[in-house]
């Protein structure tokens, strides 16, 4: 990778010109007493996030098992898109659910992967 181009695993979500969001997505983790917790590599991409978009706001959707994916992330996308501040984080209970996750991603909008400028 040359200098000046690095990415972020974090990606542009975008419906149209006017309105994309950035997203980041991960598995939902919990602790020993069940409090959700972030790793601190999800943790490092949301801080890069904020610091390459400005953005700061952070709108959490959890994605279970048994969750219509398409359904959550459409939901959870067209929330955000108005807002001017926000980065959406998805937490997918299960690798399948992030895998059916991004692959509805990729095929609803336009997605560009968040890089250094």
């Amino acid at each position: 990778m040359t200098a000046g181009t690095a990415a972020v695993p974090a990606f542009w979500a975008e419906a149209s010109a006017s309105r994309r969001v950035p997203v980041v997505v991960s598995l939902y983790m919990v602790d020993a007493a069940g409090i959700a917790r972030v790793t601190p590599a999800v943790e490092r991409a949301i801080d890069r996030t904020v610091e390459l978009t400005g953005r700061q706001g952070l709108a959490i959707a959890t994605v279970l098992d048994e969750s219509n994916a398409e359904m959550a992330a459409g939901r959870a996308l067209e929330r955000a898109m108005v807002m001017s501040d926000v980065i959406v984080l998805f937490r997918c209970q299960s690798v399948e659910v992030s895998e059916r996750l991004m692959n509805h991603l990729r095929n609803a909008y336009t997605l560009t992967l968040i890089r250094e400028a």
